[in-house]
């Protein structure tokens, strides 16, 4: 019986002595998973790049978790993975389509976020309703803009040159529908309309099309025949979520701002943190920066059209 016990604990302490080599060699250290099964969480994202692959790996690490990533565009999937049960555990997307979301009480409140909430997310962003009991993380914004100098030579030309407009189909609604009301609508159609994902945006280079990109500054005159677009992204938690503190803890991490300042670098985004602000970060992609910017005649999505698809395709012509 002795012997018996002598060898358990010889093994139990050959063990130990193992596990602490390895954490001493290993570059990183030992492995979190090593020790404990990594806890799956259930990520749904409107747009890849607003939560690229490299930075889910590194923050995997971090919490030993392992994310299970669904990319959609489609509102009536992202209906029914917030509706199921359980829901997805943490949903990136555009702020109109979080607020259609919260409206329905399918979102639950940032609870357990509360405190890191009020001091990364920058008060401009903060709507109203949010004020007391936050539902949604902003995290990027963008004022769209048109590059050229002349849109209206543009239109007159007969050339189908090319119309890059981003590929949102409630904001590509909103634009056709402003261009039919000017009657422009035929000179529009005239030209090749190219959908552009987000990711895409100011990359593309051909110096006879138009780009609809970031605004920097303000630009006179446009408005007449273009209507500019005040459009936020971030973060909600589904209120059927089984994971609601676990994601909670994935969005804290996320909004790091040693993650939140390289991220933003690497994409056409402005930040919506106040947190953001290192000396590597252009004062127009902060935060800050959308108060030096006119918001008066700027278009404002407030909820998602469930019908904006179906009715660009049938009146317009247009495919996403």
């Amino acid at each position: 019986m002795k012997l018996r016990e002598f060898l358990l604990w010889f093994i139990f302490f050959g063990i130990c002595m193992t596990a602490g080599f390895l954490h001493g060699i290993l570059p990183q250290g030992l492995p979190r998973s090593y020790v404990s099964k990594p806890q799956q969480v259930r990520i749904l994202l409107t747009d890849e790049i607003l939560f690229p692959e490299s930075l889910q790996k590194e923050i995997e690490e971090e919490l030993n978790v392992k994310f299970i990533v669904t990319v959609t565009r489609n509102w009536e999937t992202v209906l029914v993975k917030t509706v199921a049960t359980p829901s997805e555990d943490l949903i990136l997307l555009p702020s109109f389509w979080a607020e259609t979301l919260i409206h329905q009480k399918l979102v639950t409140p940032l609870d357990s976020a509360r405190t890191y909430f009020y001091n990364r997310a920058a008060s401009d962003f903060i709507s109203a309703s949010s004020a007391q009991t936050p539902h949604f993380m902003p995290l990027y914004w963008i004022k769209t803009s048109l590059q050229t100098a002349d849109f209206q030579k543009f239109l007159s030309t007969k050339d189908q040159n090319p119309l890059y407009l981003i590929a949102d189909e409630d904001l590509l609604l909103k634009h056709f529908t402003f261009w039919k009301e000017k009657n422009l609508l035929s000179q529009i159609q005239g030209k090749k309309i190219i959908p552009m994902p987000l990711d895409q945006i100011g990359q593309t280079k051909n110096s006879d099309a138009v780009f609809e990109t970031s605004l920097k500054d303000e630009i006179d005159g446009q408005s007449v025949f273009y209507q500019s677009a005040l459009l936020i992204w971030g973060a909600i938690i589904p209120d059927k979520s089984s994971q609601k503190v676990l994601a909670a803890s994935v969005l804290r991490e996320l909004t790091e701002t040693k993650y939140q300042e390289r991220l933003l670098l690497e994409t056409p985004f402005n930040s919506a943190l106040s947190t953001v602000q290192g000396d590597r970060i252009p004062l127009h992609r902060r935060a800050s920066h959308i108060r030096e910017l006119k918001l008066k005649e700027t278009l404002l999505l407030d909820k998602k059209n469930p019908e904006a698809s179906s009715i660009l395709r049938n009146e317009f012509g247009i495919t996403l």
